[in-house]
């Protein structure tokens, strides 16, 4: 795997990530990624692209929502992975839950602060519910 990078503004660059060749037309595969920050930054970044790349563990930037991942995943392991009480109880939590709150984000742009704003909340929520009961 190859890549190099590309000055495009001030403070801004291209990494260009070298994938081969399409094995049917012959032309040549490339990945193009922005980064905003400094030349240390968008090499940096082009190492970790190359690493994840490599170990298989890269996934491409889309506009799949939160709320779509979950349902896939709902279909896709865990209706065969479980069963189907368990299941059930995982897509009512998910509906309920995590959808409401997370389900319009990109999956792209979840970070662990959206995930422990989440879980303040909802922590919060209980504490109100023991409170009055």
């Amino acid at each position: 795997m190859r890549g190099h990078i590309r000055k495009r503004g001030k403070d801004s660059w291209t990494i260009v990530l070298s994938l081969g060749h399409d094995p049917s037309s012959g032309k040549r595969l490339q990945k193009w990624v922005s980064i905003k920050g400094t030349k240390r930054e968008a090499e940096k970044a082009l190492t970790e692209l190359i690493h994840s790349i490599e170990e298989g563990n890269y996934i491409q930037p889309h506009r799949l929502t939160v709320g779509d991942w979950l349902r896939q995943w709902l279909e896709s392991y865990v209706a065969m992975h479980n069963s189907p009480r368990t299941a059930e109880n995982y897509r009512s939590i998910i509906r309920c839950h995590f959808i409401p709150s997370l389900g319009a984000l990109l999956l792209s742009q979840l970070r662990p602060q959206h995930l422990q704003s989440y879980y303040a909340r909802a922590l919060r929520v209980c504490q109100e519910i023991n409170v009055l009961s």
